[in-house]
This record gives structure tokens, sequence and C-alpha cells, in this order.
């Protein structure tokens, strides 16, 4: 593995800054031109929720760090039970509460 000196990794953290600010920049300037409820929007909205449920399905599947010393049965228990209660209340932090309290009663019985 190679050895980065001081310089190239404040480098390297000075091209991620500007590779962010640039997207950020150009998205506060077209999101004035683009139509709240247009197709743009709802494909931009649809992407969004892709990447967001892409990231959690994969923390879910292959955990990493303390997550990864529990099972996937027990984690499945823990979602199942949080999405019963979210079909059956439609009350977000009930669900939350739910699905964390069988997740931790599935890791001490399961």
């Amino acid at each position: 593995m190679e050895h980065y000196s001081f310089f190239q990794s404040w480098l390297a953290v000075l091209c991620a800054i500007l590779g962010t600010l640039i997207w950020r920049v150009a998205g506060v300037m077209l999101a004035s031109r683009i139509p709240a409820d247009g197709p743009m929007m709802g494909w931009v909205n649809t992407m969004a929720y892709a990447l967001v449920a892409a990231v959690l399905l994969l923390i879910f599947v292959h955990p990493i760090g303390v997550l990864a010393t529990t099972n996937l049965d027990q984690r499945v228990v823990g979602l199942a039970a949080g999405l019963v209660m979210m079909f059956f209340t439609k009350r977000l932090i009930l669900s939350l509460f739910c699905g964390v309290g069988a997740f931790a009663l599935a890791i001490e019985f399961i």
C-alpha cells in the first residue's frame, strides 16, 4: 500500500471538496429553473429514494462494525416488525421503536 505525503492528503481533500461543491452549486442554479412538480424533479426524487434504499439494503445485508456481529435472521426480525407496525399504524416513531425492540429481543433469544 502506498503512503501519501501530507501535501497529497490535503490535495485529495481539496479535490473532494471542489467536486462536491461544483455539483451543489449547479444544483442550486438549476433548481430554480425546474418546476417542482415536473417529470424531471420526479425522476430526481425517484433516484434519491433509490440510492437511499440501496445503501440501507447494503448495510442490512453486508453490515460492518457492531452490526456485523448479528445474524441476518435477527436483522430480518427487526425489519419485519418495523414494517408491519408501519403498515398498520402509519406512525414512524412507533414503528422505529417496535423494530428496534424486536431486533433487541431477537438478539437476546435467537
